[in-house]
C-alpha cells in the first residue's frame, strides 16, 4: 500500500531534509531549495527548482554549477544537470540539489491524475465520541468529484456515506472506506475504553494528505505551576526500540477536568529553546511536533489550532479523555519562511494522571 511506503520513507525523509537545509552547530554552509515543498501529478514534467547557496554566516553567496537528485525513481525524476522533473508515480520523495560541496533536500509529492486521500487514516475515540473523517481529493482537471464513504453499521461502530463514525462500544480497529469516483482509500478507527491510568492510543498527521502518518501512544498529566494553578499536557510519542523518536506535545495553561475546546496559540523560537517556563508556566495553549533526528526538527505550532477534549472519564487512579486536534506546526528552522509550516492534525484517548513532580 502506498501509504505504508509513504510511512517507512517519510520519517528519514523529514529529518534528512530537516539536516541537509539547517545551520549545524556554530554556522555551517547549507543549500536551501525553494519551495521546501513540492507537489505536481503523474505525467507532469515541471522546470527546475531554485537552488541557493549560503555561507557560514547565512549570507547569500554564488550557487555556481548544481546536480540534482531524487531519493525515488519510481515517484519522480529529475535531470541530474537542467534540474527538469517529471513526475512518475504517487508518493513522496526527497529532491536533493548539491552546489559547492553542500547539499540541500526538499520534499517533493506526486499525485495521481485523480486523488483521494484521507488527512487521518487511523482514528480512536471514546465511546458515544463522533467524529467526521477528514478527506482530501486532487483532481488535475480542477473538478474533484464528491466523496462517499461505504456504510458500516455495527455494534460498536457506525459510520454513514458522509464520513460521520459513531464510537457505540469499545473495539479493535474497524475498517473503513471512502470513494472518489474509481478511486479509494481505506482507514480504520478504534474505540478505545480506558480502565485504569494505563495504555492510550493517539494518531497524528503531519502535512495532512502528503507525508507522515504515525500511530503513537498517548498520555495526559495535570500539573501545578509553581505558585499558582494547575495545567494540562497531553503527548503523543511514536517509540521504536524504546526512544521516543517524533512525538506531539499540547499543553493548555488550565488543567482539565470536564470537556472543552481550546484555541491553540504561537510558541516562539526563544520560548522553545531558552526557557523551561513556557512548560511550567504556560501563559497560554501552545503544541511541538518533533522529531528525532540531527538537527532536531521541531514544528512550533502558529497561531489557529483547536484542540477539543470531547469527553472526560472516572478511572480508578485518575481521568481518561478523549480529544482531537489540528494546528500548523512552523519548522524551527524555517521559522521566517511561509512553506515552512506543516499542517498537523489528530485524535487520541489518553489516561490523565495528577503530577505534582513536573515542574519541582
Amino acid at each position: 500500500m502506498f501509504y505504508a511506503r509513504c510511512a517507512a520513507l517519510t520519517l528519514t525523509s523529514l529529518a534528512l531534509a530537516a539536516a541537509c537545509s539547517d545551520t549545524g552547530p556554530g554556522g555551517s554552509p547549507r543549500v536551501v531549495i525553494a519551495p521546501i515543498l513540492d507537489s505536481l501529478f503523474v505525467g507532469d514534467t515541471v522546470p527546475a527548482r531554485t537552488a541557493r547557496y549560503f555561507d557560514a554566516r547565512g549570507d547569500s553567496q554564488a550557487t555556481g554549477s548544481v546536480r540534482w537528485f531524487s531519493s525515488d525513481q519510481a515517484v519522480f525524476r529529475v535531470d541530474s544537470v537542467s534540474g527538469v522533473i517529471v513526475g512518475v508515480g504517487r508518493g513522496p520523495a526527497v529532491l536533493s540539489a548539491r552546489a559547492n560541496g553542500i547539499s540541500g533536500a526538499s520534499l517533493l509529492v506526486v499525485s495521481r491524475v485523480l486523488d483521494l486521500s484521507l488527512l487521518l487514516d487511523t482514528i480512536y475515540l471514546m465511546v458515544g465520541d463522533t467524529f467526521t473523517v477528514p478527506v482530501s481529493v486532487r483532481d488535475k482537471d480542477g473538478n474533484p468529484p464528491p466523496v462517499r464513504f461505504t456504510p458500516v453499521s455495527s455494534a460498536v461502530v457506525t459510520i454513514d456515506s458522509a464520513g460521520l463514525i459513531t464510537a457505540l462500544q469499545a473495539s479493535t480497529l474497524v475498517p473503513f472506506t471512502a470513494h472518489a469516483d474509481s478511486v479509494t482509500a481505506t482507514g480504520a478507527v478504534q474505540v478505545v475504553q480506558l480502565t485504569d491510568t494505563l495504555g492510550g492510543k493517539g494518531s497524528f498527521t503531519v502535512l495532512g494528505t502528503v507525508i507522515r502518518r504515525a500511530r503513537a501512544g498517548a498520555r495526559a498529566v495535570n500539573y501545578p505551576r509553581p505558585g499558582d494553578t494547575t495545567s494540562f499536557r497531553v503527548s503523543l510519542p511514536v517509540v521504536a526500540a524504546g526512544v521516543a523518536i517524533e512525538n506531539i506535545v499540547i499543553t493548555l495553561r488550565d488543567s482539565v477536568a470536564a470537556p472543552v475546546t481550546a484555541a491553540i496559540d504561537s510558541i516562539s523560537l526563544d520560548e522553545a529553546t531558552a526557557s523551561a517556563d513556557f512548560v511550567c508556566r504556560p501563559k497560554r495553549a501552545w503544541a511541538i511536533w518533533s522529531v528525532l533526528s540531527t538537527p532536531p526538527l521541531r514544528g512550533l505550532s502558529r497561531q489557529g489550532g483547536t484542540i477539543a477534549i470531547t469527553q472526560v472519564d472516572t478511572l480508578a487512579h485518575g481521568l481518561a479523555v478523549s480529544g482531537r486536534f489540528s494546528f500548523t506546526g512552523q519548522r524551527s528552522d524555517l521559522y521566517d519562511d511561509p512553506l515552512g509550516g506543516l499542517p498537523v492534525r489528530g485524535t487520541f484517548v489518553a489516561p490523565v494522571i495528577a503530577d505534582s513532580h513536573q515542574c519541582r
